[in-house]
């Protein structure tokens, strides 16, 4: 490919992300979607919507990270035990929604998700599988970038904004797992300091696996602006104005890093005559007396009225 001169790709490649990418940031930083989400001022209903998109997305990112692991522009950075996301986005979907983690899939939200894809939907995930089936995967690292440190940085305040907003507990992280990354060293959750020190090994892992290579830097770096525009265009999905989803395809269910369930996919009938009766004996079941119970309680309502909303 042409290499931008506007830059100087004599930088590393943590430090060329960092000016290259800085008016895309900083645009997506201001983006009325993204404020809201920021300040805690999206409804329960949007914020799930927003973590099912985001977990389709990280589905696609994780696999194409796993196929690729021993490519030699990421395996540096590779360490889904640190990183990986899709996991704790489930159980926060599962949280919130008030359903056992294995049935949140089948809920009418997914469903209709699934159904009616949004386009800027389609397409960032269709973007992620493309690279994850190329010969050359090195741009699969823009995305991972954008998508980890990101997290691993505003993340952290609008954890604490939704726990206020959701009314969730902070210190027992129910429903706020996506924001919860672990120590470099142990399986102890990271403070401030602690992520400082991850991002940084993560920088240093994306400057040694692009190295010199000025190609595969001007590579990456287009590829980092653009992944900042496919998550400004969900953010579009947030700004507040309903969301207008014009008619896509179906996006076909990822296929998953092996730690990963397959997503289960059922009728609008047999989640009523099955999940709803299974879901309500789960509530019953698991009471109040522990962390996952309250969350479920806390949830019901909301998925009983979801459900009703449809039938």
């Amino acid at each position: 490919m042409e290499v931008n001169n506007d830059y100087d790709f004599s930088l590393p490649m943590a430090s060329l992300l960092r000016v290259g990418t800085s008016e895309a940031h900083e645009a997506a930083n201001h983006h009325q979607g993204g404020v809201r989400l920021v300040k805690g001022e999206l409804d329960k209903e949007e914020y799930v919507y927003f973590l099912m998109m985001l977990w389709h997305v990280y589905a696609e990112l994780e696999r194409g990270l796993e196929t690729h692991a021993s490519y030699p522009a990421l395996q540096p950075t590779y360490n889904p035990t640190l990183l990986a996301r899709t996991p704790s986005l489930s159980q926060d979907i599962s949280c919130l929604l008030g359903v056992p983690e294995a049935e949140w899939q089948a809920h009418p939200s997914h469903s209709s998700l699934m159904a009616s894809p949004p386009k800027p939907f389609v397409e960032y995930t269709t973007r992620l599988r493309e690279l994850s089936e190329s010969s050359d995967p090195t741009r699969l690292l823009a995305h991972a970038y954008v998508r980890y440190l990101g997290d691993m940085s505003g993340g952290q305040f609008i954890r604490r904004r939704l726990a206020k907003a959701y009314d969730l507990d902070v210190d027992q992280g129910d429903g706020i797992r996506f924001y919860d990354f672990k120590k470099l060293d142990s399986s102890e959750s990271a403070n401030m300091g602690d992520l400082k020190k991850v991002k940084e090994w993560y920088r240093d892992g994306m400057n040694t696996g692009i190295g010199d290579d000025t190609t595969l830097k001007a590579a990456v770096l287009e590829e980092a602006n653009k992944a900042f525009k496919l998550n400004t265009r969900i953010f579009d999905l947030l700004s507040g104005e309903g969301r207008v989803q014009e008619p896509q395809p179906a996006v076909p269910a990822p296929k998953q890093a092996k730690a990963l369930y397959d997503p289960i996919l059922v009728s609008f009938g047999g989640l009523l005559s099955v999940a709803m009766t299974v879901g309500l004996a789960h509530v019953v079941y698991m009471g109040a007396s522990n962390a996952s119970g309250n969350c479920v309680l806390r949830g019901a309502e909301y998925w009983l009225r979801s459900i009703l909303s449809i039938a």
